[in-house]
């Protein structure tokens, strides 16, 4: 498996979890079956550079950022963060609920 695959689909799996949906529904937006979408992860490859634009585009975000990991603007990083802000809200309920129960 490629380094830099592997990473290209860590970052998909977080933006995953972060915007609270599912693969399966990253690769029907991105009009690519789930099964090839499957393949690329499980074999560990990149896809072509119009589907990896296409996933980007999915996830709302860039081509880059699921390559590198960085973002490159303050606007990029806005939207990181305010679609992690109901994953991190939901555990601050959690933790809030927890401590008042103690």
């Amino acid at each position: 498996m490629d380094d830099n695959a592997a990473l290209f689909w860590e970052h998909i799996k977080k933006e995953v979890r972060a915007q609270n949906t599912t693969q399966e529904w990253v690769a029907k937006k991105a009009g690519i079956s789930f099964n090839t979408f499957e393949g690329w992860k499980s074999k560990g490859i990149f896809p072509r550079v119009n589907d990896a634009v296409r996933i980007a585009a999915a996830l709302n975000t860039s081509v880059e950022y699921l390559v590198t990991g960085v973002v490159r603007d303050h606007a990029s990083a806005v939207e990181v963060i305010s679609r992690a802000m109901p994953q991190i809200h939901k555990h601050l309920e959690a933790i809030t609920k927890a401590m008042r129960e103690l």
